[in-house]
């Protein structure tokens, strides 16, 4: 059993990594943080709780992490995701918002307590899968650097080359990376699925026709992919969209579908041309020691089989 806690700004594909990560019968989802980005933290906070509600797993703690990044402003992607961040093809939320509890934890502490103890109980690492900006990821590092030794992180984020938000920055590290370096350079185990790999993993037609419409539950998770593939093809002129956020959840269940190298990661704070970006030691020419684990590829249609086989644990307890 691979305990986890997920660290995420909802959007489309991180609806799917909360669905792989609440309904895969090897992962124990401790509790969920989340962070702004791909819109703000209000509105990715209301689409953790949504999505867990509509499935029948609102007891999965969700707490509202940082709103900002440590030093810069934070754009949100609202051309990707909509207006609520979760949209729908007829503009309005995917599904219905949750109010949140009257009472609610600080997330750091609630973070920390659940890790620490899990470990400790497990004698295992926790695995921190962080597939927003690292803000969160980065604070409690901060704060808390006993728990580096407690925790492993997979993350969604960066590239080797082309990036997506910037020429060569990814989005969720071009939102904080300040953030990132600190992450990076604090020792901890630490995993990368780039872009490079995500923009493989594509829902096409056969994908869909997979998922089908023939349920209610199914129609919604269609209907979020066909908005996801309107907005990338849009923006970025894909035929398919990629689903970025829920390889990090699978780079945890089955590291061994993914051909990985170990390398020197850096993070650019100070460009102005490419600020966020990844500097991916590939040949090791540079003096630094390896700090990350940066996966190359995927056997993507092995991630395909394990995650439709989620949404269809997750069919029978949908109540939209």
């Amino acid at each position: 059993m691979k305990n986890i806690w997920l660290d995420c700004d909802p959007g489309h594909d991180d609806a799917m990594a909360i669905l792989i990560a609440a309904f895969h019968p090897s992962i124990n989802l401790l509790g969920i943080s989340t962070v702004a980005g791909n819109q703000s933290v209000e509105k990715t906070t209301a689409n953790a709780r949504a999505i867990l509600s509509v499935v029948g797993k609102g007891n999965i703690p969700v707490f509202r992490g940082q709103g900002a990044a440590l030093l810069s402003p934070m754009p949100f992607c609202a051309e990707i995701h909509g207006e609520s961040g979760l949209d729908g093809p007829d503009g309005n939320p995917l599904f219905p918002l949750q109010a949140p509890p009257e009472m609610e934890q600080p997330w750091l502490p609630a973070m920390k307590e659940a890790i620490l103890q899990t470990a400790r109980e497990t004698g295992e690492a926790v695995w921190l899968v962080c597939t927003g900006s690292l803000t969160n990821a980065a604070l409690l590092l901060t704060m808390h650097p006993e728990i580096c030794q407690h925790i492993k992180i997979s993350l969604m984020g960066g590239a080797m080359g082309i990036g997506n938000t910037g020429p060569v920055a990814e989005f969720n590290i071009e939102n904080d990376p300040e953030a990132a370096h600190i992450v990076f350079e604090s020792g901890v185990d630490l995993s990368m699925v780039p872009l490079e790999v995500t923009h493989t993993v594509l829902a096409d037609e056969e994908v869909l026709d997979r998922i089908g419409t023939h349920s209610p539950f199914r129609k919604k998770i269609t209907d979020l992919l066909l908005f996801f593939s309107e907005t990338y093809k849009r923006v970025f002129g894909f035929d398919h969209p990629p689903l970025h956020d829920p390889l990090a959840v699978y780079f945890v269940l089955n590291p061994e579908a993914f051909s990985c190298r170990e390398m020197r990661v850096d993070i650019e704070r100070s460009s102005v041309l490419s600020l966020g970006q990844t500097v991916c030691d590939y040949y090791g020419r540079s003096s630094g020691k390896a700090n990350c684990r940066v996966a190359l590829k995927v056997e993507f249609a092995a991630f395909w089989d394990e995650m439709l086989d989620c949404l269809e644990r997750a069919e029978p307890h949908y109540v939209g």
